[in-house]
């Protein structure tokens, strides 16, 4: 180059023929030195073409079958392509990465967290693999870490063409991965459904960025690591992964139903199948040696799967034990992976000292440090007003609260009998009042026309007044929200000994107010008792916020160890399922 530059210096001397001849040689080294690169170098070059094409965020989508992911995931597919200045992730020419190998296993093991893996193209990704490099594609291969494969002479030739085709399906396969890691980890994020507010459910997605996640975890070669840094960090979800792998493990028990309801001293083979059955629950002790006599190693059996389900543990198969019994493992097994799903939808873990008040349990907990320190029942609302599922924070307690009645209950339950009842309000120490202002006229009952009044022109407020009949009872703990859901006590205290206790609209009951306001005040009952003594409507704000969550769980484990399950009486889990196999299926036809 230095010569080169040298001759081209000289141009006002005459170069002679010789010169001319060393000059053109060096010019054309110089551009053969600039334009020669490595195989190695000619291929990444098309590749990355390739990838740069197909990673746009319109070619992009058609990697996603899941159309919900697809929405919000293509972005950050493109962006994980470019921050990698497109180079491919998973693969090399001769054999995949590790990394693509540790991607299938998890992929393999999604049905432990309640998902299926054929939703992530492990089928065609595994195809590709195949075709590609020649290799065979089972679990095994990936076990023994490929060393399966074929490096025949004429294979070595292959894998040195500059085969178009093939990078083509390099580029593919590399995409799908990317794409399978991308809606996996979303799934596992934040779900595959996503609850609304229609159905009473307030559950805002954890969100992150996915991108940036594969990406430090291709860099640092954990992907199975970054993918359970992904599930819900709550106890209850690992505790519910365990008993899904231990009920799908009892899948292959084929038991015959049940035939007749049975109890204590019955003999024959039905009891025999009762026993199978009960045999298959954790932590259950039944003597299978003497298999056709209903002994009291059954009756305790009996007793510990009513107790599981919220019966009463009378220790006899009735009808209702009995159709519960007879329930296939499936109905179990998606009846826990619905929940597993739902505890995805949590922002977070709940921390160390919360309220959990779980709607099918009709149970209030107050929990530290994963015990429970206060438990009590509580009644929730009816089909028709559910209480709505969401979290908030407890703030203050007010004592001898007022009732201002919604419009809503005020119309369609109360208008009625005013036109009926001359003395409605009065005899039940309700309030009327000619608007919602704060300086609003108070009114008697008899000094309006109740017959002209209905939903088109109501514009009162009526207010129950504070006292031991207060529809709110005596203490009141808010949590301000959007919902307007609150805890409360409840003059009627007889529907607590109600197994099934949807009775409010949508508010809270429940059943041991005065322990709950010791508990989050810090106070004895004397000074509960000499606020509440005093008549007067009194707010007490909390030294310490504490966290408050409503949820809808249908499967947990207890603090015992043992799995509970509920009736669906909202049909959440109906209207879930229904969401999921409807998913399921779109995911099935895109492919």
């Amino acid at each position: 180059m230095v010569l080169l530059l040298y001759f081209l210096s000289q141009k006002q001397h005459m170069i002679k023929p010789q010169q001319i001849i060393l000059l053109l040689f060096f010019i054309c080294l110089a551009l053969f030195s600039c334009s020669n690169k490595t195989d190695f170098e000619i291929k990444n070059d098309k590749i990355r073409s390739l990838i740069k094409i197909g990673s746009d965020s319109i070619n992009a989508q058609t990697y996603f079958p899941d159309k919900d992911v697809r929405n919000y995931l293509h972005g950050e597919f493109d962006d994980f392509y470019k921050e990698r200045e497109y180079n491919l992730a998973w693969l090399n020419f001769e054999e995949p990465e590790k990394q693509a190998d540790e991607l299938l296993e998890a992929l393999d093991n999604a049905a432990e967290n309640g998902l299926k893996p054929e939703n992530y193209d492990t089928k065609e990704i595994e195809e590709l693999l195949s075709s590609i490099y020649n290799i065979e594609s089972q679990k095994l291969r990936r076990k023994k870490w490929r060393r399966k494969l074929i490096k025949t002479k004429k294979f070595k030739e292959k894998m040195r063409e500059e085969d178009t085709v093939r990078f083509k399906d390099i580029a593919q396969l590399d995409f799908l991965l990317t794409a399978s890691y991308l809606t996996y980890s979303s799934h596992l994020l934040s779900g595959r459904i996503d609850p609304n507010e229609k159905e009473e459910w307030f559950a805002p997605r954890r969100k992150k960025d996915l991108s940036e996640h594969l990406a430090k975890a291709i860099k640092q070669n954990e992907i199975k690591e970054s993918l359970k840094e992904l599930e819900p960090s709550h106890k209850q979800y690992a505790l519910l992964r365990d008993y899904l792998v231990y009920l799908r493990q009892a899948l292959g028990n084929d038991i015959p139903e049940i035939g007749q309801p049975l109890q204590a001293n019955d003999q024959g083979y039905e009891v025999v199948k009762a026993k199978k059955r009960l045999a298959l629950w954790k932590n259950t002790d039944i003597n299978l040696e003497d298999s056709t006599v209903y002994d009291k190693s059954t009756t305790e059996a009996v007793k510990r799967f009513q107790t599981i389900n919220g019966l009463e543990p009378t220790g006899e198969i009735d009808q209702k034990t009995l159709a519960l019994l007879n329930m296939p493992l499936f109905y179990w097994i998606d009846k826990i992976e619905t929940n597993m799903e739902r505890m995805r939808w949590l922002q977070q873990d709940f921390g160390d000292q919360y309220i959990l008040v779980n709607i099918p349990a009709y149970e209030l907990k107050v929990m530290r440090k994963n015990k429970a320190e206060l438990s009590m029942k509580v009644i929730v609302g009816t089909n028709y007003k559910k209480t709505p599922v969401f979290s908030d924070t407890l703030e203050y307690v007010v004592f001898n609260p007022t009732w201002t009645v919604p419009t809503e209950i005020a119309i369609e339950e109360m208008l009625p009998r005013i036109k009926k009842e001359k003395d409605y309000l009065e005899s039940r120490n309700l309030q009327l009042y000619d608007g919602w202002s704060i300086n609003s006229e108070q009114l008697k009952q008899k000094d309006v026309d109740w017959d002209d009044i209905d939903s088109t022109n109501w514009t009162f407020r009526i207010v129950e007044a504070p006292g031991p009949t207060n529809s709110l009872g005596r203490i009141k703990f808010m949590m301000p929200n959007s919902q307007f859901i609150y805890l409360h006590d409840t003059p009627a205290h007889h529907l607590f000994y109600r197994k099934e206790r949807t009775f409010s609209h949508g508010c809270i009951r429940v059943e041991k107010p005065l322990e709950l306001a010791e508990y989050v005040l810090d106070w004895d009952r004397k000074k509960i008792n000499k606020y509440i003594d005093s008549e007067k409507t009194q707010n007490v704000i909390l030294d310490e916020e504490i966290p408050v969550h409503i949820v809808y769980w249908s499967a947990w484990v207890d603090e015992n160890g043992l799995i509970n399950f509920r009736e669906d009486i909202y049909h959440h889990d109906q209207t879930h399922q229904e969401k999921i196999r409807l998913k399921e299926k779109i995911i099935a036809y895109a492919e």
